[in-house]
């Protein structure tokens, strides 16, 4: 997903900042350029500090991307494909999705912000995503939880 506009904000940000590595992802939310704009809108505003994702979708038998990690730094791309903003995980949470809480539906910054909410559209979601593998969902399912910071 590489594009001249992740580079560009890339040196932008370490030009401004005292980060010298090259280590970053660049990534859109969601399935679709209008779900990447309204969460990538979510972010801008301050209102989304956290994302989560299916545990197994990790590694080379599915998505092929690696966990994420305490410090990574991600750019945040539009429904365009272009990069907007960069974010720097804080925390990162295993845990089944039954066991999700009130403040990771907040963090996340959509709807009401309240976990009922954030159910309502990450099951459906998480179901879509398993499907393309012939996997059920759970409420048993590990959940990547990352509490990130918008640094640029």
């Amino acid at each position: 997903m590489m594009n001249q506009s992740v580079v560009d904000l890339w040196t932008q940000f370490k030009n401004q900042s005292e980060i010298t590595a090259d280590h970053y992802e660049a990534w859109a939310f969601g399935n679709s350029p209008e779900m990447a704009d309204e969460l990538l809108a979510h972010v801008l505003k301050g209102e989304k500090t956290g994302t989560s994702s299916l545990h197994l979708l990790y590694g080379r038998n599915f998505e092929d991307e690696k966990l994420p990690e305490v410090g990574d730094y991600s750019v945040l791309l539009d429904g365009n494909n272009q990069a907007q903003a960069i974010i720097r995980t804080k925390v990162v949470d295993i845990l089944p999705y039954s066991q999700l809480s009130e403040v990771h539906g907040y963090l996340e910054g959509e709807g009401d912000r309240t976990l009922r909410y954030w159910h309502s559209v990450h099951q459906p979601f998480f179901e879509q995503a398993l499907e393309k593998y012939d996997l059920t969902f759970s409420e048993e399912l590990l959940i990547v939880y990352e509490l990130f910071e918008l640094v640029f």
